[in-house]
């Protein structure tokens, strides 16, 4: 049984924020070329789903500090836009056949 005190290290923070960041590049290179990266589109909308659903769990059943919640409202709403867009790029535009 793992106890609620293990974070116990810079690390246990650090490695989630290095993460976001190459999400962060992830999401700049969809915003420059969105046809060409178009395949990077599913992976952040799992990171999006991963968060609100994580977000949106607790704040339903158990509760969660306040500070989560707006990002969670924030990041549904790009989730929805990510799918419209997916949708919207037809599926090897880019391709030479």
């Amino acid at each position: 049984m793992v106890r609620g005190d293990t974070a116990n290290h810079f690390g246990y923070a650090q490695f989630p924020g290095a993460l976001l960041i190459v999400f962060a590049l992830m999401y700049l290179a969809i915003a420059r070329r969105p046809v060409a990266n178009r395949n990077l589109i599913p992976y952040g909308m799992l990171l999006k789903v991963s968060y609100c659903g994580v977000v949106f769990y607790h704040w339903l059943s158990a509760g969660i500090p306040g500070m989560w919640k707006p990002f969670a409202v924030i990041d549904l709403v790009f989730l929805i836009l990510f799918a419209w867009a997916y949708r919207a790029i037809p599926p090897g535009l880019l391709a030479k056949d």
